[in-house]
């Protein structure tokens, strides 16, 4: 199983501020595949399919998983994640910065201030008073969202233990792409049969007439003679 750091993968902006991160992750050949990707899961969105393959996709804990030749791009969100903000209180006044997620703990990171003041949070929103100056590291949090619908839920841990109907679906899967497969070398070679015939025909009519091209000049020589 790879590991991702899921704060070390943050772009910054909008990415960072709200807790997610886009993973690519591929089922190849029909197999599980899983990713951990560092922090606790809330929620997850397929952005981008790359496969023809629907297959399915799930999540448990911290692992995203992938299986029956699924290929897609995902938005991966987390329920906690780390973000640092800047908050100043100019002239001693109260000052805001509403974050849009809930906030579980704040630190002062560095004091900009000679004022020590105070500050504290409310739902989402950070606030500091009395001339603090300040950058902060802020906790995030989200609720999970509920159990993905069928074929969406909590993947198997190893290959193994996929169920014995994604088993039978693989197979499936597998034997219709060996079928078309099969089917197009047939197309293939029956193709090449016809040319080898339409070739085997032209050939007998250039020997034709070569043949006529032979007596047609034993018969000019045989009127100059005369």
């Amino acid at each position: 199983m790879r590991m991702l750091s899921a704060l070390s993968s943050f772009m910054g902006g909008d990415a960072s501020r709200n807790g997610h991160v886009d993973i690519t992750l591929e089922s190849r050949d029909f197999a599980y595949a899983s990713l951990a990707v560092g922090g606790t899961i809330a929620n997850v969105e397929k952005v981008t399919q790359h496969s023809d393959s629907e297959g399915s996709f799930g999540w448990k804990e911290d692992t995203l998983w992938v299986a029956e030749g699924l290929r897609a791009t995902f938005r991966v969100y987390f329920c906690q994640w780390l973000i640092d903000v800047d908050l100043d209180s100019q002239d001693l006044q109260r000052a805001e910065l509403d974050l849009k997620h809930a906030i579980k703990g704040a630190a002062i990171q560095t004091q900009r201030s000679k004022s020590s003041g105070s500050f504290g949070w409310d739902g989402s929103t950070l606030w500091v008073v009395d001339g603090l100056r300040a950058h902060f590291d802020v906790t995030l949090h989200r609720q999970a969202a509920t159990p993905p619908p069928p074929y969406c839920g909590p993947g198997p841990s190893t290959a193994s233990e996929l169920s014995t109907e994604q088993r039978l679906r693989n197979y499936q899967l597998a034997a219709g792409r060996t079928t078309n497969a099969a089917g197009s070398s047939t197309e293939a070679a029956a193709a090449l049969a016809d040319r080898g015939e339409k070739l085997a025909s032209l050939s007998s009519k250039v020997s034709a007439l070569a043949g006529d091209a032979e007596e047609f000049y034993k018969m000019s020589k045989e009127l100059n003679r005369g």
